[in-house]
């Protein structure tokens, strides 16, 4: 299956937005929600590899057991990440589809890129079918993005 057709255009959601949201990260989650928000209004699509589970859920678990989120916090930043997942696309293909390319983009950095590098792929998938860009607060992502995958744009949250 190919990437479907989006004229509009499709963006792909980095994990530390979606944690930056559901944690109500103090300077970042505002900037989020507006940027998504405004994705909407121009009637983007939201993408994100499953990946994003596994690291949300992963980060979120780290900041309550660290005292940066309490019980309440937690349950509530729960429920926020899955209801905006309800929002977000997963890969057209299927992420097995992704998995080639995303190991290409990988190279030459550490295993520590390795998801980055999925939603690259999906960034690069995307762009088949219309305008896109990756949303991340990852200079680094940008960084692998120009280097590995130079034409997926990178909308850098500061």
């Amino acid at each position: 299956m190919s990437a479907p057709s989006n004229p509009q255009g499709s963006v792909v959601i980095d994990a530390n937005v979606l944690i930056a949201i559901c944690s109500k990260k103090a300077g970042r989650h505002i900037k989020a929600e507006d940027r998504l928000k405004h994705y909407g209004q121009q009637g983007w699509h939201l993408y994100a590899p499953g990946v994003i589970v596994a690291e949300t859920l992963y980060v979120l678990c780290g900041k309550y057991q660290n005292g940066l989120l309490t019980s309440s916090e937690h349950t509530t930043a729960i429920q926020t990440f899955q209801i905006y997942m309800g929002t977000i696309n997963m890969a057209p293909s299927g992420d097995g589809a992704l998995i080639k390319r995303a190991e290409e983009i990988r190279s030459g950095y550490g295993c520590s890129r390795s998801a980055d590098s999925i939603y690259l792929a999906l960034a690069e998938e995307l762009l088949k079918s219309g305008p896109g860009e990756l949303l991340t607060f990852d200079q680094d992502l940008q960084k692998q993005a120009a280097k590995n995958a130079p034409t997926v744009a990178i909308h850098l949250l500061t």
